[in-house]
């Protein structure tokens, strides 16, 4: 599967909890309720950032931009992301509810399952990495060594810990800004990272004790070190909300009603999205 990735932040002057409420409940039923998400998008999940963690205890340093959320979004192919953005009944129901910043961060990658602990479930802690290449290494050099050194040293070296529930990495793939001009996305920063990485951890509680043995904490910052520009790459510790997940075997979502024509969200939805206030005459439309 590829994933559209968006990280961002919300507006000043808005609190968390006011951000959370329009994230989690009022776009998410937007989502449900729009037939083209359903069509294009097979995995929607959501990040809360973790407030007050400490750079000491990251070998990434989060961002100075203070990103604060990142919604992960999967498809099978390119074509489905162009869809998605293009299609007018998604621009007609999503883009009227602005309630982020309009800084923000888009990547399009790939991603590929490195470890998975027995009896994983989703969700919880994740430390999460965007990692810009070393500008000496080529993207295809990078995408080979982050794999075949970087990932094996650092499962070696947290192993004995027991900390990581599942690592994920997600190697940068091309993608045309052209495709989100004239939506909310078309004044984003494209394709900034060369990977993204996500670490699974069993608890916020595990950072302090990986930073606290320094043989591990050393080694896996200094292999990260061979690969990436350690000045531009951020690290974000979120909290992980699946929202719907139509691909994981044993894990998949019902199907929501808006595919079905004859549901009451097809039939409102068929209503469209303006026009009710206006005046008509004769026979009701």
């Amino acid at each position: 599967m590829l994933k559209f990735i968006i990280v961002g932040r919300r507006r000043p002057e808005d609190s968390q909890e006011v951000f959370n409420y329009n994230w989690g409940i009022i776009h998410v039923a937007l989502m449900l309720t729009t037939p083209i998400v359903f069509q294009t998008f097979k995995r929607y999940v959501q990040h809360y950032s973790v407030g007050q963690v400490s750079n000491d205890i990251l070998w990434h340093p989060q961002s100075t931009m203070q990103w604060g959320h990142m919604a992960d979004h999967w498809m099978d192919g390119p074509a489905d992301l162009v869809r998605n953005v293009q299609d007018p009944g998604y621009r007609a129901r999503m883009q009227p509810h602005v309630f982020f910043d309009p800084s923000m961060l888009i990547e399009f990658t790939s991603g590929y399952t490195v470890y998975e602990k027995s009896g994983f479930a989703a969700g919880g802690v994740k430390l999460i990495h965007f990692l810009k290449k070393r500008e000496d290494i080529e993207q295809s050099g990078f995408a080979r060594r982050w794999k075949d050194e970087h990932a094996p040293l650092l499962l070696d070296a947290l192993r004995p810990l027991g900390v990581l529930r599942k690592y994920v990495q997600s190697p940068k793939l091309a993608l045309d800004p052209a495709a989100f001009k004239g939506t909310l996305f078309e004044m984003a920063h494209f394709g900034q990272y060369a990977g993204i990485e996500e670490l699974w951890l069993t608890g916020l509680d595990d950072l302090t004790k990986i930073a606290s043995d320094r043989l591990v904490f050393e080694r896996i910052r200094a292999s990260a070190a061979c690969l990436t520009d350690g000045e531009s790459s951020f690290a974000m510790v979120a909290m992980e909300r699946v929202v719907y997940d139509a691909v994981t075997p044993g894990m998949q979502s019902p199907s929501p009603a808006i595919l079905n024509p004859h549901s009451l969200e097809a039939l409102i939805d068929a209503q469209g999205c303006g026009g009710w206030h206006q005046p008509w005459g004769g026979q009701a439309p």
